[in-house]
């Protein structure tokens, strides 16, 4: 059973909780699944890695600490694919894992917000879940 871990934290209708631990479930079992730092840092091959809309591996890991910064417990890349025409990796797809600190919570989605508003949509509420998913393509 979810709880709902902050005061500021709203209801989350079943049917809707079921839906986001289920996709969560799938994004988790992914075998493409790495934490995200790790996988940019570990480039044997020699091509770029990125994440989203950031041009560079670098980019991507200031990204990436950003949220860890904010208070993630941890950050997963998944749906890793080869960048087409180039050499490397790359995804528009994270997993946070989310602090219990209310204070960190807020902090994360309250970023969130900052990015979706400034992309033209307006992120979810913290609902009290464990993980967030970031769509970033």
């Amino acid at each position: 059973m979810k709880q709902n871990v902050g005061r500021n934290s709203e209801p989350l209708a079943a049917d809707a909780r079921n839906e986001h631990e289920q996709l969560i479930l799938r994004l988790l079992a992914d075998p493409t699944k790495r934490e995200a730092l790790e996988w940019l840092k570990d480039d044997k091959d020699g091509g770029k890695r990125t994440i989203g809309a950031c041009a560079t591996t670098q980019d991507s890991m200031k990204f990436v600490r950003e949220i860890y910064d904010l208070g993630a417990e941890e950050v997963f890349a998944v749906n890793v694919h080869p960048r087409p025409k180039v050499a490397g990796e790359r995804t528009g797809k994270l997993v946070v894992a989310l602090p219990k600190n209310p204070k960190h919570r807020r902090a994360i989605f309250d970023w969130c917000k900052g990015h979706g508003d400034s992309l033209g949509f307006t992120p979810d509420p913290d609902h009290g879940e464990g993980h967030l998913f970031l769509l970033l393509d």
